[in-house]
């Protein structure tokens, strides 16, 4: 776990990490494709967002929960944070998390248990608004393939 995890990191369910988990479920010869040249990029708590409780009285599908909201202003097609987790095979991914996302076909990223800041984007649907960042797959000098969260058009 790292020594500089944000002050408050939410629901308690998840270690925070810094770079991503690699699962035995994915081939080798895939991981390496997949991390690059390196062991990863290590991203600490960024001071660009904040994992705050969603007030019980919220009109807002994830009320009473935790929620990552902006701490700075951001700006269209701004990078934010990368979305963090383990990174498992599709079918050794646990079946009802909620915190999965698709590095790359048949592979994805599950931050149920590990992940970073990015884990509490909480999902637009049943707020009567529209989505407001969007996730975005890069691949680095490096070579490492990463899922970035980036500010859309308001």
């Amino acid at each position: 776990m790292s020594g500089r995890q944000p002050k408050c990191f939410g629901d308690g369910k998840a270690v925070f990490i810094e770079r991503n988990v690699w699962d035995p479920s994915v081939p080798e010869d895939v991981k390496k494709r997949l991390q690059g040249s390196g062991k990863g990029i290590i991203q600490g708590p960024s001071n660009r967002v904040a994992v705050q409780p969603i007030p019980p009285d919220a009109k807002h599908p994830a009320a009473g929960q935790w929620g990552l909201v902006a701490a700075a202003n951001l700006f269209p097609g701004e990078h934010v944070i990368d979305y963090v987790g383990r990174v498992s095979t599709m079918d050794a991914a646990e079946p009802d998390s909620e915190y999965v996302a698709e590095l790359c076909p048949g592979i994805v990223i599950d931050a149920a248990r590990e992940g970073g800041q990015a884990r509490f984007i909480n999902d637009f649907h049943g707020t009567g608004k529209m989505p407001n960042v969007r996730f975005e797959r890069r691949v680095e000098a490096s070579g490492e393939h990463r899922l970035g969260v980036h500010v859309m058009k308001r």
